[in-house]
Order: C-alpha cells, then structure tokens, then sequence
C-alpha cells in the first residue's frame, strides 16, 4: 500500500516546481529541517540519519549522485508523515521509496532517484543473501524488513539483483543501517548544496 501524501508535502512539491533550480536547493533543505526533526529510530531524527548517511557515502564512495541519494532516501517517510510517534508506525508497509521516487523523479535524473527507490528491495535482498546482515539490523529495521514482505525467494532475489542499479541501492543500503548512531557530529546540510544543485535538472 501506498499511503497518501501530507498536505504539507503536496504544498512543498508545487513549490518546488515552480522554483528555479537555487531556489529549489532552498525549498528542499528547509523541508528536510522543518520535518526532518521526528524519529524514525530510536537513536536518531530522521535528519540525523539523513545526514549520517549522505557523510557515510561522501567518505566512503566520493559519488555524487549516491551521495544525493543517501542524503534523500528516507524523504518519503517524511512526505507521508512516517514516524515513531505514531501508534501504528511499522505496522503496515506505506511503500515510503516508492512515494520519494515519484516526488525525486520530478527533479532528479534516475541516476539519484533508483538508488532511492530500491533501497528497501536491497534490504530484503541482502538479507535473503546473508544471514549476517539480518543480525545486525535494528530493531526498527527488523520490523519495517518483516512488513515489508520479508525474506525473498531465490526466483526473487535473483530478478532483483539484474536490475539496474541495483548494485548502487545495495550500497546505500549498508551506509543507512550504519547511520543511526545517537550524538555523532556529522556535515550539516549545508555542505551538500552544491552537489545537490548540480544533479538538479
């Protein structure tokens, strides 16, 4: 199931289309702060881990564009109002790639927006391929795997690993598990506006 936009990112999306490209940048940092502030694990708002994750993959692979979709990949949760502060959180699979890819589509290159948009089948994926990776999970992530649709049959797994970018969505995979850790200091979003504003279209 997909769930419905919020009213807030319905406003933010027409804004952001009728925007130059800078001012685009703007709009989509200020969204990120004003509704990033609510957590989706435990240990980290949902900016920190956003955050977290873009500094993982800057340091780790120097991509650009994985470097934008670290930084955006969990921004459905925030367009659908996706938080631990609710009762229902995880209960349901609100398919949170799938509402970021459409909105992301509008303005990124598929480069940045597949990543994005398979980063929870990279999940199932790599824990239909070792078992290792599943024990290292966290509890929050444990869940929304089990919501999701779980493990994956071996006809599954290997129609997903064809796809393109699949390797790209695998490796931002592992830099979210890793960016949820409470208290690091890590660039802010300012260090990320021109590396977003060159994959802008």
């Amino acid at each position: 199931m997909t769930a419905a936009l919020a009213d807030h990112a319905i406003e933010w999306m027409k804004s952001m289309q009728a925007g130059s490209r800078e001012e685009r940048v703007d709009l989509l940092f200020a969204y990120l702060n004003t509704h990033g502030q609510s957590s989706y694990d435990p240990s980290v708002t949902q900016l920190e881990h956003a955050l977290q994750t873009a500094h993982l993959a800057h340091q780790e692979s120097r991509q650009p564009h994985l470097v934008v979709s670290s930084l955006l990949h969990d921004i459905g949760h925030l367009m659908i109002d996706e938080h631990d502060e609710q009762r229902d959180f995880l209960d349901q699979d609100c398919a949170h790639e799938a509402v970021a890819a459409r909105a992301l589509s509008v303005f990124f290159p598929t480069q940045v927006v597949a990543p994005v948009q398979r980063h929870v089948s990279a999940k199932r994926l790599l824990c239909s391929l070792d078992e290792t990776y599943y024990a290292g999970l966290s509890d929050a992530s444990k869940r929304s795997f089990a919501v999701q649709g779980g493990e994956l049959s071996r006809s599954e797994a290997m129609r997903l690993l064809a796809l393109e970018g699949m390797d790209d969505a695998m490796t931002l995979r592992r830099w979210d598990d890793r960016a949820k850790v409470h208290g690091v200091e890590v660039p802010d979003l300012d260090a990320y506006r021109q590396v977003v504003l060159n994959h802008l279209l």
